[in-house]
């Protein structure tokens, strides 16, 4: 099977604040530039939310009634923009939720795209670390995988050490962009990201 190259839009990190009470409806959608056909797979690797949260999904060919692990989306021809649609429902419980997946061209699982998406009600922080002076680490503890937001204007060099200080991985960000630390998913412990001139701690449990 040919590969195909295709994106996440508007890009892999959608964050939003949910209303309580309600149906909220957070779209990603996935664009072909080539123009040909395209089936995608999508997988769940991680989902956390409190407790008396709901959470469906749809993609483009069938909705689902929670979450399952994975699923395959109906054939894309042409101009057709497949999508995740997440449904989250808060109910009255106030809190933050993180969900990351991972979707791939079927038979091709080498060309994928991991999205994200970083949901809290009005006046409960987002899951994320606090902005640290231009840049942001989503989950933060997580469980060994990181996802780092770059958002100066400008393209910076991030550096990943643990403990000892032994650095471990650099990594270039491009402006205003956010992307998966390249590194094979930590050990449980306490690493340091270095990035625009200061420290974030990262915690990895398991």
């Amino acid at each position: 099977m040919q590969a195909q190259t295709f994106f996440a839009n508007p890009g892999p990190l959608y964050t939003q604040q949910v209303a309580l009470n309600q149906a909220n409806l957070c779209f990603i959608h996935f664009d072909n530039p080539s123009g040909d056909s395209l089936l995608l797979r999508w997988r769940k690797l991680e989902a956390s939310m409190p407790q008396g949260w709901d959470a469906d999904i749809c993609d483009y060919g069938t909705c689902y009634i929670n979450i399952p692990n994975t699923a395959l989306m109906h054939w894309v021809h042409d101009t057709i923009q497949p999508y995740l649609k997440l449904i989250v429902q808060p109910g009255a419980v106030e809190g933050a939720a993180w969900f990351w997946f991972r979707v791939s061209e079927e038979g091709n699982t080498s060309n994928f795209v991991d999205v994200y998406y970083n949901l809290h009600t009005s006046g409960v922080s987002s899951t994320q670390a606090p902005d640290n002076q231009g840049f942001a680490v989503y989950p933060n503890p997580s469980n060994g995988t990181f996802l780092v937001e770059n958002r100066t204007a400008y393209t910076t060099m991030a550096y990943l050490s643990d403990q000892t200080g032994r650095l471990l991985a650099t990594q270039v960000f491009e402006p205003e962009t956010a992307a998966q630390i390249l590194i094979d998913p930590l050990a449980p412990g306490i690493y340091f990201l270095r990035m625009n001139g200061k420290c974030q701690t990262l915690i990895v449990q398991k």
